[in-house]
């Protein structure tokens, strides 16, 4: 799993943020500050994961009543404290406490509650699972218990579409060559889904438990609506509202949208564009029709390959500024091959997934 995505116990478990936390490790500590730079969002997590490996206990025991309410009465003192007081028996790395803060300034405050609870909850989960942590922060690996929760991940493969209905009633079409990944059975109170490539979803109205569309930094929000979204490595990311309103935010941008509104976004910053935008060319995956407006060639082929399943090689140079526009309903690939080959002056030969290409003098 990608550290990204760790809770809490997850960086609590980890080989390498122990050693960034208790040794003078030159690697782990240029690793974990460059993540620190990268994923400013996980440091509330990162120093109360600290905080816990500094305070846990060190002898294996069942955890009783009392214990617990010490436990609770440790953690809370000690997550309000400024400081971290050193013991003569453990040495802990001042670096990691200095580069949590010097990056902890720049977030947003946010309620120490949670935390707290997160804390109580880590503790019991440790001890009552029947390991312990030794005096360097050794654990014994075979008794972890891991609290990640399943994850459901549906796919379409290049030159197939898919339709996927949820849990909760919501649908989820699937362009070619593109992922949902969600946790199973969501949360007590989000619908998170991961995207990769297009999908359209038909989302079921649920006001206690909003439904979130994460596409890269950028999320979409709704309550019940049907909107598109299309986020295909190296292309601009693209959110077309249908019916409904959805808001959309990139770090500390957000727009609402409201039907027949989208919002093309740049890949390369978090800037965007709000326009109107064509119906009919959103949602013509939807209708089996590839349209091209004035599409660069190469842009045009990639589309191709994901459509059909195929990979397209070219035997000699794309033509500076090709552009190719044509509207193709349901049509096979060499059809359209042979429609776009008469404007884009070239010759083509189909090798079974194998396209080849040379453009003409």
């Amino acid at each position: 799993m990608s550290k990204a995505n760790y809770t809490v116990e997850d960086f609590v478990l980890d080989p390498e943020f122990r050693d960034w936390i208790f040794k003078n490790n030159p690697e782990a500590r240029a690793y974990w500050e460059s993540f620190l730079q990268k994923h400013p969002e996980k440091i509330k997590e990162i120093e109360l994961a600290r905080k816990i490996l500094i305070h846990l206990p060190h002898e294996k025991k069942q955890i009783s009543e009392t214990v617990k309410n010490d436990l609770w009465e440790g953690i809370s003192q000690k997550i309000e404290e400024e400081t971290v007081e050193q013991s003569d028996t453990k040495v802990v790395n001042l670096d990691s406490w200095s580069a949590i803060k010097q990056y902890e300034q720049e977030q947003l405050k946010k309620s120490r509650i949670a935390w707290k609870r997160k804390a109580v909850a880590i503790l019991i989960l440790i001890a009552t699972a029947g390991f312990f942590l030794t005096k360097t922060i050794q654990l014994e690996e075979t008794e972890i218990v891991s609290p990640i929760a399943e994850m459901e991940v549906h796919q379409a493969p290049p030159g197939v579409k898919s339709t996927i209905t949820l849990e909760d009633g919501s649908k989820v079409f699937l362009n070619s060559g593109s992922k949902i990944s969600y946790a199973k059975g969501f949360t007590d109170s989000l619908r998170l889904l991961q995207l990769e490539g297009e999908a359209f979803f038909e989302v079921a109205h649920d006001k206690s438990k909003p439904f979130v569309v994460q596409t890269g930094t950028i999320t979409t929000t709704a309550l019940g609506t049907s909107f598109n979204i299309s986020s295909f490595p190296e292309e601009s990311v693209s959110i077309s509202l249908m019916t409904g309103v959805v808001l959309v935010k990139n770090g500390d941008v957000e727009e609402t949208l409201m039907p027949g509104e989208g919002i093309i976004a740049s890949i390369q910053d978090s800037g965007w564009k709000k326009e109107r935008f064509d119906v009919e060319q959103v949602l013509s995956w939807m209708n089996k029709t590839l349209i091209f407006k004035n599409t660069p060639f190469e842009r045009a082929s990639l589309k191709l390959e994901n459509w059909f399943g195929v990979d397209i090689v070219f035997e000699n140079l794309v033509p500076r500024d090709l552009m190719v526009s044509g509207k193709f309903k349901d049509e096979s690939l060499e059809n359209i091959l042979k429609g776009l080959s008469y404007s884009s002056r070239f010759e083509y030969e189909l090798q079974g997934k194998q396209v080849y290409i040379h453009f003409k003098p």
